[in-house]
Order: structure tokens, then C-alpha cells, then sequence
């Protein structure tokens, strides 16, 4: 059966016009369907989505390396970057293209600024890690991506595209028959997690059951502030090691909010430190005797450990999924659907009537 491969194109643009289009002239030669930021409309919030939808569609994925990095996106690398991550992530078939003499490259085609010239050369290695082609000058690209793209179309299993009248073979019913049957399990396996979710086993603190989370108390005592008054030593920093007894649903209700568009376990670190100076002014026992300057409040990793971990375990957040710098190492965390739900329980207004509801529900 007669079939056409979409290839999505990937590169800076305006310093790479003319490598562009003889690109696009060896895919149309070919009878492929080139695909790529000539095709897409005017930038919007949403361009992303389109970028990533087109690249799923796409059999290939040919990525330029010339001299400019590119524009950078909102998680610190360049879109050029960012989509070859992607298309690597999907399994997509990837063809490298890197400039062989980046010192011949126009000035005006290349990156003056020196952390730009890091992130492009930090880039051209990433890319090179795999099996490339080297290119001088837009002819040489065009001649090298249509025998690169010759030999790979011949050893492909990729679907492509066929005409319309060609798609409703007997084989391929069956294999839409057979989808449909997969498609079916996977609706009642979903559902059959979605409903797992909702039941947190009964050994498993949650809720208003209490935890005693343990922070740590620097200060300055009152007796070294004293004598700091007399000389020019600043006073020691002591520390006081302490629990406070909280609720699930208390640490759920600070946290939840933060991790509505993720967020990392540094930030969440944070928020428990100031939670947990908070709660100080409702216990005011935990404070050490000789305390005359609070200097900061810590929770200790255990504490933070105990907390992120019991949190994954009731199913209410996840590892976060937004992709990252590559120079980013933080771990981040995000609200399940679970979570979600659990947040607006804890923490959206309610109508008076329905509070008052509730409140009798929970004094019954």
C-alpha cells in the first residue's frame, strides 16, 4: 500500500531559512509531508499543545543544529530543545543534523551572548549523543536529510498516511475491532483505579488522625542577647528540638494549594517551616524556657520525609510530569485527581447553610 511519512522539522528559524527549505524540498521530493512552525498559526498560550499534538502525528522527527540556541521557553531551555526532548520522550524517530564547521557560521547567525553559546553547545552534545550527520551549507543539508530519510523510510514499521479509499481494508476492520476491545479494557481499568483510589486502607493514618511533626527551634537566648548588649561577639544561635501534634487534613490543607501547579519538595519544605511557626502561636509550651529572639523554624527531614511519603501513599499527590531544565535536579510533586477533590473538601467556601450542615455532621 502506497504510503506518505510526516516528518516534523525542528530548528531555529530565521537564521536557518534557507537549510529550511531545501529540507522541505528533499521531504516534498520524497513524497513525505513536512511539518513544522511554517505550518502552525501566530503564537498563543496553547501553541505548545499544538506543537505536541503535530509531533505525535508525525513517523519522523529532523532536528537542526546550526549556530543560534534559539528563543527560551518558560522552563528555561529553548523550544528547538524542548521539542527534540519530547519527540525523544514519544520514541519518534530521530535524524540529527549539526552544522560540521560552527566557525564559519555568519555572525549574524550565531549567538553573541556567552550563557546562549553554553546552552547551544550544551545542546549540540546532547544530540550528538545519538548518530548524526554533519551539513555545510543549505545544499549539503537538503542532499543529506533526502538520503538519510531514503534509508530510514525502508527500514520503518512507522503507519504514515494512506488515501482514504485504501484505509477501510479488511484488515484493517479487524485491527479498529480490535482496538475498540482495548479500548474497552482500558475504560473499565481506569475505572477500576479511579475506585481504588477512593479507598485509603484502614491501617493508614488520614484525615483528623493526628501526626506529631518534629521541627526544630533556633533562637537566641535571652541571657546571650543580654551579654551581646556588653561586647561586640553576635549571640549564639541555640536549638530546641520539639514535636506539635497535627492533622492530616491540617498539612493536606497547606500543602494542597502549592501543588495545584506542582511543586518542589524545596517549596514545600518552605511552607511546612512557616506552618510549623505558625503553629507556635497556639503552643506556646513548645517554646525553650530561655528563648528571648526567635531566629527560625525548621521541620526536620524526617518529618518532611514522613509527610511526602504518607501523602503519595493515601493517593492524593504524584510525581510531577511538567518538563523541567535539564540542569533542574529538584523533585516535584502534584495533586492527583484524588488530591484535587480532597483540596476542594478542605479548603473551598462554602454556603452557610452547608457549613452549618457539616459542622452538625461533625459535633453528632
Amino acid at each position: 500500500m502506497d504510503r506518505r511519512y510526516q516528518v516534523f522539522i525542528s530548528s531555529t528559524f530565521t537564521d536557518l531559512i534557507e537549510e529550511r527549505r531545501e529540507v522541505m524540498q528533499a521531504l516534498l521530493e520524497l513524497d513525505c509531508l513536512p511539518a513544522g512552525m511554517e505550518m502552525f498559526p501566530a503564537a498563543n498560550d496553547d501553541q505548545w499543545t499544538l506543537i505536541k499534538k503535530v509531533i505525535d502525528q508525525s513517523d519522523f522527527y529532523v532536528v537542526i543544529v546550526g549556530g543560534r540556541y534559539g528563543s527560551m521557553s518558560e522552563v528555561g531551555i529553548s523550544y528547538t530543545e524542548m521539542e527534540y526532548d519530547y519527540a525523544e520522550g514519544q520514541g519518534i524517530p530521530i535524524l540529527g543534523f549539526v552544522h560540521a564547521d560552527p566557525g564559519s557560521i555568519p555572525a549574524n547567525k550565531t549567538e553573541m551572548d556567552a550563557a546562549a553559546r553554553e546552552r547551544l553547545e550544551n545542546f549540540r552534545a546532547k544530540v550528538q549523543t545519538r548518530h548524526v550527520k554533519m551539513y555545510n551549507g543549505a545544499e549539503d543539508l537538503g542532499s543529506k536529510v533526502s538520503r538519510a530519510l531514503n534509508i530510514a523510510m525502508r527500514g520503518t514499521d512507522a503507519e504514515g498516511w494512506v488515501r482514504g479509499r485504501f484505509a477501510t481494508t479488511p484488515e484493517a476492520e479487524n485491527e479498529v475491532a480490535q482496538l475498540r476491545v482495548q479500548v474497552a479494557e482500558l475504560k473499565q481499568e481506569a475505572q477500576s483505579v479511579k475506585a481504588a483510589e477512593a479507598q485509603i486502607p484502614d491501617d493508614i493514618a488520614s484525615g483528623d488522625d493526628v501526626y506529631d511533626m518534629r521541627f526544630s527551634i533556633y533562637y537566641h537566648s535571652s541571657s546571650g542577647l543580654h551579654a551581646q548588649a556588653f561586647s561586640f561577639e553576635p549571640a549564639e544561635i541555640l536549638e530546641h528540638t520539639t514535636t506539635v501534634p497535627v492533622t492530616w487534613n491540617q498539612i493536606m490543607a497547606e500543602l494542597a494549594p502549592r501543588l495545584v501547579d506542582e511543586a518542589s519538595e524545596h517549596e514545600l519544605a518552605k511552607a511546612l517551616n512557616s506552618f510549623a511557626q505558625r503553629l507556635l502561636g497556639d503552643h506556646k509550651e513548645l517554646l525553650p524556657p530561655s528563648l528571648g529572639e526567635l531566629s527560625d523554624v525548621r521541620l526536620s527531614g524526617q518529618a518532611l520525609d514522613d509527610i511526602l511519603m504518607q501523602l503519595f501513599a493515601l493517593n492524593v499527590t504524584a510525581h510531577g510530569t511538567k518538563p523541567r531544565a535539564v540542569a533542574d535536579r529538584s523533585k516535584y510533586w502534584r495533586l492527583t485527581e484524588m488530591g484535587k477533590d480532597t483540596l476542594l473538601k478542605l479548603r473551598a467556601i462554602k454556603k452557610p447553610a452547608a457549613k452549618a450542615l457539616d459542622e452538625s455532621r461533625s459535633s453528632s
